[in-house]
């Protein structure tokens, strides 16, 4: 199995115990695709989205119950990224869908996941460690 990015404590962990639990879930299943396989990648991306809309979720009702001041812009990001893994699995019936669900699964996914890491959900896990400890 060829993979491309995998949990890296160094990177990923942000000290926050539910947030780097579905960090790590989130990192174990895209790792688990076979990215010399379409079919593998169709089907971890069908994965990933049935975790992700969990994931968030799970965030949302922590920013809801500590009244996060960036919640609106927040969950837009999760909304955004929902609505284009949808739109890729969607539209992976062709080859040509294939190669661009592979190519967004490739390239944009995990530096998407990296950068709203590093901005959004650190941010969050700020929020929330001033609250929860």
């Amino acid at each position: 199995m060829n993979t491309i990015k995998e949990f890296n404590q160094s990177i990923h962990m942000l000290n926050h115990k539910k947030i780097d639990t579905l960090h790590k879930e989130f990192l174990d299943i895209y790792a688990s695709a076979d990215i010399n396989s379409l079919e593998s990648i169709i089907q971890i991306s069908k994965e990933l989205l049935v975790h992700s809309e969990n994931h968030f979720h799970e965030e949302e009702v922590l920013m809801e119950k500590y009244n996060y001041p960036t919640i609106k812009e927040h969950k837009d990001e999760h909304y955004k990224a929902l609505a284009e893994m949808e739109y890729f699995i969607k539209n992976s019936h062709s080859i040509f869908g294939k190669k661009m669900l592979k190519s967004y699964f490739i390239e944009k996914l995990p530096q998407w996941f990296d950068l709203h890491l590093a901005n959004m959900d650190s941010d969050l896990v700020y929020h929330l460690n001033k609250f929860e400890h």
